[in-house]
């Protein structure tokens, strides 16, 4: 398993331990699943996977919902079809969520995605719906942020799908259990930010404001691009909320690395996860 921060340099760890351990990735991205998000993920072009085979790239529309369910799903059928070649398998992402699911001991519910729900939900701000939730599950209530609104409304989904708090829903345990050894790039904060800023200048040169243009009218109502950090500051500056677009691309560094230090803050905090400077540490 290769986690980390986002733009910590997890991706090209990935791939050189995949070429000296004779593996395949699984991708663990709740954005890189997606068909022509590219700049946007920072999906690793043809030439930087060195041949390396990369699952879970490429599998879905925009406009499609792609739950951690749906990953573990996704991602056992690609373990299996990489273990029935005798190759070794590598995860590697940032997508917590996806991860946790996967190599956790019990089965997630089985709730589906109820449309109906998720658009009238939709038109509650962050208050009314973490209002909505805490007198659902008080319990669930108490570990989620009322604003991630994503968060919240699966949250309420599931809590109505199940008819009853997450928070006292017994699962079924797995009969088969997934043990993995736990990486991440090594990297200071300071050097995070910088490569951050750095990287977000280069998918502006690379076009990444011409293709948030392009999906907008290819999708004009996903709500995965609406809330992409990336793309949802080009809607905000449409919207008028930024004065011009240079205070649209200082939200998105912004956003970009209030985000990794939220996930830098956790990865640290696991003591499963060992830092490395490269794979000659592995």
């Amino acid at each position: 398993m290769i986690t980390g921060a986002t733009s910590s340099g997890k991706t090209a760890l990935a791939i050189e331990l995949a070429k000296k351990i004779d593996a395949e990735i699984i991708c663990a991205d709740s954005r890189s699943v997606y068909k022509n998000l590219d700049i946007v993920s920072a999906k690793p072009k043809k030439e930087e996977m060195q041949g390396v085979r990369h699952h879970l790239l490429d599998i879905l529309e925009p406009t499609l919902e792609f739950s951690a369910g749906d990953f573990v799903k996704y991602a056992q059928e690609a373990l299996d079809d990489i273990k029935s070649r005798g190759k070794n398998v590598i995860i590697a992402g940032g997508t917590w969520f996806y991860i946790k699911s996967f190599l956790d001991d019990e089965h997630l519910p089985k709730i589906g995605i109820n449309k109906e729900l998720r658009e009238e939900l939709n038109k509650c701000n962050p208050d009314e719906l973490w209002e909505k939730l805490n007198t659902l599950d008080p319990k669930r209530a108490s570990i989620v942020h009322k604003n991630n609104k994503d968060k919240v409304i699966r949250s309420i989904e599931m809590c109505i799908g199940l008819n009853m708090p997450i928070s006292e829903y017994k699962r079924e345990r797995k009969t088969q259990n997934i043990k993995a050894n736990w990486f991440m790039p090594k990297i200071q904060r300071e050097e995070l930010y910088e490569r951050i800023n750095k990287r977000v200048d280069l998918m502006l040169e690379m076009g990444l404001y011409e293709e948030w243009r392009k999906n907008k009218n290819l999708y004009p109502n996903s709500k995965i691009l609406e809330n992409t950090i990336g793309y949802k500051e080009f809607f905000e500056l449409k919207n008028g909320i930024w004065q011009d677009f240079d205070q649209a691309v200082e939200k998105i560094k912004q956003r970009t690395r209030n985000f990794a230090k939220r996930q830098l803050t956790y990865f640290r905090s696991n003591p499963d996860i060992v830092s490395i400077s490269d794979i000659d540490e592995i």
